[in-house]
């Protein structure tokens, strides 16, 4: 619930790409196109593709992504979100034709979108005895704040942006301080709590991909691409609690008795990377070919907004109504306040890199009716680097040590397969799975991170005329959540903690690619 800072599962999140978006045929093959080519997504896959071009090619490919979330508790808002997008567009260009052993030179450009961030979960759950209040009071606590310097009018930038949230639940009645102790004094002891929280995520991250592949002897097709991803995401968090008491419903021991309270933020991430692509295709003979290829990792900076907001609703019990609150013919008060936006811009924002990957591919043609294809990847999530960021140098050992402990490198396997019953006509399928990334699958981390993705794909595809294409795909994508605390705190006394909480998305994905050869 403490979002004001950019923390490793943010990155690690930002980080994860399964190529399973492009062109309709590569996402109808899971994407096993490592070995393959002669598709406008080997730019991002492997550029050595782009060298078995012996045609110009141009293509778009609209997409529409329908995600679903399931969670281990019972719904309060919706758990789903649509999208509509462009999943691929780009050309590529038979720059040269030779009669040597450099036989061809392709260049090409492209965008691919690498991964959707659209996504929204809900649920809620009662029963509860503990409140992010009492997270709050610890903060204020041990952080040696009194009320006097938060009351009224003060300058929040004397205080640390972690604490903004602790700063607002007082001023939203969560908190309180008596004599020298912060205390939830508005919540009573034997108060039923009902948490209610939903997360909505917009965006995505796409790569721009300036291209080259050399067509050697028929033989060896090499390739290189300068990529330059774009990352868009705005997250909102919204979380709320409501008080239920035995009896009445009233506590006549509490002066003022909380109601409901809600904690929202936004937090919006906007930047940009460039990284470097190399591979190779060796085919031996005419109908295998094995491919090769590295990314390098990508450089990112990050602009990074964040916004925190309370409100409330208190019951006076008190007639003397000794804060003054003055509440209204209900006999309630309405509260809500709003943090500064925090900014971390220009100079001050948040640099990382992703993890370097490594594929490997095989496949084999069958003439021309059909084709088999499978991919291994190796992405090592360990070696995620923090290169500068606004918490100053000190705070970096402590982001890449977390890399090195809580990760590990993340093994992907793709298989894909073409049938082709007419020249015409061809039918598409594949499978894909991306094993942990976690070091333990039991450690609950901070924020839910996809720890595991396993993906289905099938298409078909037309051919309408001389040179015209029509491809369409459906994928199916699961992606399994680490489990997650939206709380926790420890102090002298023992745990304050939530329940522990775990979800799922799933998305079906529908492209459709229209391509022309010439």
């Amino acid at each position: 619930m403490d979002r004001d800072i950019v923390t490793p599962s943010d990155l690690f999140e930002l980080s994860q790409t399964t190529f399973s978006l492009g062109t309709a045929r590569s996402m109808a093959m899971a994407g096993a196109f490592t070995s393959l080519g002669a598709d406008l997504t080997s730019m991002a896959i492997n550029p050595a593709g782009l060298g078995m071009y012996r045609h110009n090619e141009i293509s778009i490919t609209p997409l529409m992504s329908f995600a679903r979330a399931e969670n281990n508790a019972p719904a309060f808002n919706s758990n789903s979100k649509n999208r509509f997008s462009i999943g691929n567009f780009g050309f590529t260009a038979n720059v040269y034709e030779g009669s040597g052993p450099l036989v061809s030179v392709n260049i090409g450009f492209g965008y691919n979108r690498l991964q959707d961030l659209n996504y929204q979960y809900s649920y809620y759950t009662q029963g509860n005895v503990s409140s992010i209040a009492d997270v709050f009071s610890d903060m204020l606590q041990y952080s040696g704040i009194n009320r006097d310097q938060i009351t009224g009018g003060f300058n929040w930038s004397n205080f640390n942006p972690r604490l903004w949230g602790s700063i607002l639940g007082y001023k939203a009645g969560f908190t309180d301080q008596i004599g020298s102790r912060w205390q939830p004094t508005w919540i009573g002891n034997n108060v039923d709590i009902g948490n209610y929280t939903t997360v909505v995520s917009n965006g995505s991250i796409g790569e721009y991909d300036i291209s080259a592949g050399f067509n050697l002897n028929n033989k060896f097709y090499i390739g290189a691409t300068f990529g330059i991803q774009s990352l868009y995401q705005r997250k909102t968090y919204y979380y709320g609690e409501d008080y239920v008491y035995p009896g009445n419903g009233t506590d006549p021991n509490l002066d003022y008795q909380l109601l409901y309270s809600n904690f929202n933020q936004e937090v919006i991430l906007d930047g940009a990377g460039v990284n470097f692509k190399l591979g190779m295709i060796y085919r031996p003979i005419q109908n295998l070919r094995i491919g090769f290829a590295f990314h390098t990792p990508t450089y990112y900076w990050i602009d990074r907004t964040y916004q925190a907001y309370t409100d409330s609703g208190v019951h006076v019990n008190n007639p003397n109504d000794p804060d003054g609150l003055k509440p209204g013919p209900d006999g309630n008060q309405y509260t809500d306040a709003l943090s500064p936006v925090l900014e971390d811009t220009g100079g001050y924002n948040w640099e990382f890199t992703t993890p370097a990957r490594l594929m490997f591919g095989i496949s084999y043609a069958f003439g021309n009716r059909g084709l088999i294809s499978v991919d291994y990847e190796r992405d090592w999530y360990n070696g995620i680097r923090i290169k500068d960021n606004p918490s100053g140098l000190d705070s970096q050992s402590w982001y890449n040590d977390s890399f090195r402990d809580n990760c590990k490198g993340s093994n992907i396997v793709r298989v894909g397969a073409e049938f082709k019953p007419l020249p015409v006509l061809s039918l598409r399928a594949g499978f894909g799975y991306s094993g942990s990334m976690v070091r333990d699958d039991e450690f609950p981390p901070a924020s839910p991170v996809i720890k595991q993705t396993t993906y289905y794909g099938a298409g078909v595809g037309f051919v309408l005329s001389r040179g015209v294409l029509l491809d369409l795909a459906y994928q199916y994508v699961s992606s399994k959540l680490s489990d997650y605390y939206l709380f926790y705190a420890e102090d002298k006394v023992g745990y304050t903690e939530s329940a522990l909480y775990s979800t799922d998305i799933n998305r079906h994905n529908v492209a459709l690619t229209l391509g022309f050869r010439f």
